[in-house]
């Protein structure tokens, strides 16, 4: 067993550490990581030994950060910061240690519900924003500590102070707008590199929580959230989420508890990583195999074989090529990185498009019996939805492909050849190991989810045709129907229009004319009439057609003979005319 930790000095950050490995502190970590008002958590961990603190200051993260740190017992560290937003100041300190961009920082530090009128924006005195955004250089070169490292540290110290409640006003730029608009969308992502870290930002899915009533929205996709990665030169991994943005509460469900379960559901991957840092969580998770993860437990097993030191440290993006390269802090801190991305909330709509699909199929077969269009009202309608749910959640797995290959990219880029210890003392080490599961994560995510969205889209396409031609062909037998009726209506005016006329004609007052009428000579001609018309409906239909194509065809003969005639007069004739 480990001994334990010596007394840390008073006022140290590190003793606001405890032993994570003991079951009350590990208790701790679910309500924490479900509470609103929690602001970050710091996990220092190795093979035996696993420390933890909750909730540090924006002083003691830096002090944290600049202070020495034990590499033999915690080689790896992890620092998670809920709603940045409200501590801008950790923010800052982080930013600081691993040279963030200024604008990084600002962008990490938005709060997503923040917005404002345009017109309250023409108000305020632009001079706020050259103040705030004054540029020291360029500062996509991520500077922010330049004053500290060149012998200022009182000055970079200063500032640093200063700019914390700077970092929670309102932004004076009409092209944040366009950003937040833009970021909104699911398949936004982000990716930053510095000397020193290599950051991404992209949106996770989460699961909507079950309520005391049966609730359906027309859209499958689950709500998202906001969450940046770094992989740092030091075996630290930061994990920073956006302030929660959450959806409108059904009617009828408590907003309370609905908000809770939520928020719960957002931060369920993280939490599911953080319990498996501690002795006490590896085995709540032998049941659910996709919420496992192989972070510290693998570590104990690694310690044992012949491997390089714990507590080397590389820096800028590479991959551990053998074991040459390779350490516990890399493999450890790599895994951690790579279990904090790997989140399968977002495979859950592809269960429930597969049943909708199921159930719109049913449904448009069963549209070509008679008598069922009411059932298929919703078709349309469904269908649309549904295909641009698929869009959307293409547009989702693309974007973590894109994230996936530009994160190997970069680790194999700077890739040394085995055997060779690397002389650049800047690199972001990702092990062999970290760098296989991402390309298998990559492989999933193209042969089972986007060929599988791209099947569904298929099939929904041919589907929609399939009903379009199932109404085409009911309306076609309706029309037919229409037809034959508006024939038998016509055979019927054609058989009643003698009669018609034979009935006006005994009926005029003419007296030169009825004195020699006789009542049997009306029901004589009655009875020729009729039985002339009806042969004439009935056998002769076909020849009365034959006839008036006959005429048609003799009638555009001669008006084109006529043509001819005028044009060989000199007669100009225009095609209005023709």
């Amino acid at each position: 067993m480990a001994s334990p930790d010596p007394p840390a000095a008073p006022g140290s950050p590190i003793a606001k550490f405890e032993d994570f490995d003991l079951e009350a502190v590990f208790r701790k970590a679910t309500p924490h990581a479900t509470n609103h008002d929690s602001k970050n958590f710091v996990v220092e961990f190795g093979p035996e030994r696993a420390r933890i603190a909750f909730d540090l200051d924006a002083a003691s993260v830096e002090q944290l950060l600049k202070s020495p740190r034990d590499t033999n017992t915690y080689p790896i560290r992890w620092v998670n910061v809920w709603s940045p937003n409200t501590q801008p100041g950790v923010v800052k300190a982080i930013g600081n240690q691993y040279e963030f961009s200024e604008r990084l920082i600002r962008l990490m530090c938005l709060s997503p519900q923040k917005s404002e009128t345009p017109a309250s924006r023409r108000m305020r005195n632009i001079h706020s924003l050259a103040k705030r955004f004054h540029r020291h250089g360029d500062v996509e070169l991520g500077n922010v500590g330049q004053d500290a490292q060149n012998g200022h540290p009182m000055e970079s110290q200063s500032s640093f102070q200063k700019d914390d409640s700077e970092l929670l006003e309102d932004v004076d730029d009409d092209s944040m707008e366009l950003y937040l608009a833009v970021k909104n969308t699911v398949n936004y992502f982000s990716t930053d590199q510095t000397p020193k870290a290599f950051c991404i930002g992209a949106h996770w899915l989460h699961k909507r929580p079950k309520g005391k009533h049966e609730y359906h929205s027309r859209s499958m996709m689950p709500s998202k959230h906001w969450q940046w990665l770094a992989m740092c030169n030091d075996h630290t991994v930061l994990s920073i989420h956006e302030h929660p943005s959450f959806e409108a509460v059904p009617e009828g469900e408590d907003q309370e508890k609905w908000r809770n379960d939520e928020l719960k559901n957002m931060r369920a991957n993280t939490l599911d990583v953080l319990l498996q840092l501690s002795q006490k969580g590896f085995d709540l998770y032998r049941r659910k195999p996709l919420s496992l993860n192989s972070v510290r437990r693998p570590l104990s097993k690694m310690a044992t074989r012949d491997r390089p030191s714990i507590d080397r440290q590389e820096s800028g993006m590479s991959y551990a090529n053998g074991f040459e390269l390779g350490s516990l802090a890399d493999e450890g801190a790599s895994n951690l990185f790579y279990y904090l991305f790997e989140d399968y909330v977002a495979a859950g709509p592809l269960k429930t498009a597969e049943k909708k699909l199921e159930q719109m199929t049913q449904k448009v077969l069963e549209s070509a019996r008679p008598k069922i269009r009411k059932k298929s009202i919703d078709i349309i309608p469904t269908l649309h939805y549904l295909s641009k749910d698929l869009r959307e959640l293409k547009h989702l797995f693309e974007n973590y492909k894109n994230l996936i290959n530009k994160i190997t990219t970069v680790a194999k880029s700077g890739a040394q050849a085995p055997g060779i210890y690397p002389e650049d003392p800047r690199r972001v080490i990702l092990t062999e190991t970290a760098l296989s599961r991402f390309d298998r994560l990559g492989d999933r995510l193209q042969f089972l989810m986007l060929n599988s969205i791209e099947g569904y889209l298929r099939e929904i396409s041919a589907v929609s045709t399939t009903y379009f031609n199932l109404t085409q062909q009911k309306d076609s037998e309706a029309t037919a129907k229409l037809t034959g009726s508006a024939t038998l209506l016509a055979k019927l005016s054609v058989f009643f229009l003698p009669i018609s006329f034979l009935t006006s004609y005994f009926s005029i007052e003419i007296e030169d004319l009825n004195k020699y009428w006789k009542g049997t000579d009306f029901w004589y001609s009655f009875a020729v009439i009729a039985s002339v018309s009806f042969l004439c409906l009935f056998f002769f239909s076909k020849l009365l057609m034959f006839i008036s194509n006959t005429l048609d065809e003799w009638a555009a003969y001669i008006m084109q003979l006529c043509r001819r005639l005028m044009r060989a007069l000199g007669i100009k004739v225009t095609e209005e005319e023709e």
